[in-house]
């Protein structure tokens, strides 16, 4: 799977290259010749596409690198700094041409436009959005971000070719500033879509939790196994199109320990298998609920009471017991001069104390301060 995701991504990146090489070309020559600061705009943009493609190539090369010790899990997120990269490098052409549009604004040039031009650069449009479509089936296919990053600048640039030519027609009955706005809008757009893709790439290096469906995915094959009681704790690390899984599952512990490691064997193969990720499983024993006695209670608060000096008693006790959980409720009286941060500190205590000695799953303290009268 790796090396077919790997070759149809190089190929697919390469293909944009030429094409990005031909029609980059081909632009800033009808550019220059015409003197449309729009044209050469686009230009620059079709040759953006082609330095976007290569750091995809270089990303892609090294991101096949395998772990290693310093990165047991591998350099899948190589991806996303390349894809980084080419977001900011985006930001800088379209600032470039924002700059050079107003100036043109203010003193527009002889323009030299005629329906040749016009028609090449809607062609170009079209070829432009042909070559998205593609890279765009491949990114879907592949799972690859890159690669939909790269399909995303394709779009940009037919949607920019496409209002070029246009406003090529308006600007050959004479209205010259057109081309300046034309200029000006394809810089906005530029940065509009470098922008928005460095914060998706920002994110993914951060770590950005994985789409809830995901881990629907994840539960649903979990529990197609009969002996799974429960599952919790599933963690998600994207590294690239890699995705490392961990989790717990609960099983009856009544099951021999040849058969629970069999079941989290089954179950880390089919999540492979169903293209979610490599998975680690951890088995938990399903445990009976322990059920707290309230003379029990009573009596360890007690205690405690009597060890604390600021502590002056207890009342409305209330233990609540179902078959999924145990909880304990009840007011604790504390001497009104001591401190909120002390009584604070001593509620987290006592309820940390009250859920470890009697398998509490909630210990609910209401405080109220104590003045002796």
């Amino acid at each position: 799977m790796a090396d077919r995701y790997y070759s149809s991504s190089i190929k697919v990146s390469i293909f944009g290259i030429i094409v990005n090489v031909i029609l980059g070309l081909a632009k800033l020559i009808v550019g220059i010749v015409s003197n449309s600061i729009a044209i050469i705009a686009d230009a620059f943009h079709s040759f953006s596409d082609l330095v976007t493609t290569l750091v995809v190539i270089i990303s892609l090369i090294f991101s096949r690198r395998p772990p290693d010790k310093r990165h047991p899990f591998g350099y899948g997120r190589v991806e996303d700094v390349g894809g980084l990269l080419v977001s900011i490098i985006l930001v800088l052409i379209g600032v470039g041409f924002f700059r050079s549009s107003i100036i043109r604004l203010s003193k527009p040039p002889h323009l030299d436009i005629t329906q040749v031009v016009i028609i090449f650069v809607f062609i170009t449009a079209v070829i432009k959005l042909f070559l998205g479509i593609f890279t765009d089936v491949f990114s879907k296919k592949l799972h690859s971000a890159i690669l939909h990053t790269d399909a995303a600048h394709h779009y940009s640039d037919f949607l920019t070719s496409l209002i070029i030519s246009l406003g090529l027609i308006f600007i050959r009955r004479g209205n010259v500033f057109i081309d300046a706005y034309i200029g000006i809008f394809i810089a906005l757009v530029i940065m509009f879509w470098a922008l928005k893709l460095a914060k998706e790439f920002i994110d993914n290096i951060i770590g950005r939790d994985a789409p809830g469906e995901i881990y629907e995915n994840i539960r649903k094959a979990i529990f197609s196994f009969p002996h799974v009681e429960e599952v919790h704790e599933i963690n998600i690390h994207s590294y690239g199109h890699k995705r490392i899984i961990s989790l717990h599952v609960v099983v009856k512990k009544d099951l021999s320990l040849i058969e629970a490691h069999s079941i989290a064997d089954s179950i880390e193969k089919k999540i492979l298998k169903e293209g979610l990720g490599e998975c680690v499983v951890h088995v938990d024993i399903q445990e009976p609920l322990i059920r707290a006695r309230r003379s029990d209670v009573e009596k360890a608060i007690g205690r405690i009471i009597r060890w604390v000096s600021s502590l002056k008693g207890f009342h409305n006790i209330e233990v609540i017991t179902t078959e999924a959980e145990s909880i304990l409720n009840f007011h604790l009286m504390i001497d009104e001069n001591i401190s909120l941060r002390d009584s604070h500190r001593i509620y987290h205590r006592i309820s940390g104390f009250l859920r470890k000695r009697f398998n509490f799953s909630q210990v609910n303290i209401h405080i109220e301060p104590y003045s002796g009268s």
